[in-house]
């Protein structure tokens, strides 16, 4: 029969165990930016999505939409911004011309570590030619030369 200080001893290693691994929270990531610049004639009718990766509900895995009319650029800094929509986290970034009903995506994958301190931010770019370039902040120095 057990004694009621082994139960003791046995309930509060068992707590200390549970407890250990609380210790290490995690820092919190900093914001991502999304920029869309428009170089085309017209405007565009923008849907934009950002899903996490390797969660199986699509309700679920939605962090981030937004729809916008995102007018053509005149040559200053016209390009369209929303700050700190989610943090830096692997997403599938989903865009759609709702004018052309023309969709493309993107995988954003975080590129810097914790520790620099950086702006991070995706840049979505309207093409004259009627295509869409991703682009994104990078810190590596394994980048390939283009």
């Amino acid at each position: 029969m057990a004694s009621r200080r082994r139960f003791l001893r046995a309930g509060a290693a068992g707590a200390l165990a549970g407890l250990a691994g609380c210790s290490a929270v995690p820092a919190p990531r900093p914001m991502l930016d999304l920029t869309v610049s428009n170089v085309r004639d017209t405007a565009v009718d923008l849907g934009v999505r950002f899903f996490r990766p390797n969660v199986t509900e699509r309700s679920e895995a939605l962090a981030y939409r937004n729809s916008v009319e995102v007018l053509p650029d005149t040559g200053s800094d016209d390009a369209w911004t929303d700050e700190d929509i989610v943090s830096d986290r692997p997403y599938r970034i989903e865009v759609v011309d709702r004018n052309l009903r023309d969709s493309h995506h993107y995988h954003y994958r975080p590129d810097c570590s914790d520790e620099d301190p950086y702006d991070i931010g995706v840049l979505v770019r309207f093409n004259p030619d009627g295509g869409i370039a991703f682009s994104q902040t990078t810190c590596s120095s394994d980048a390939p030369f283009l």
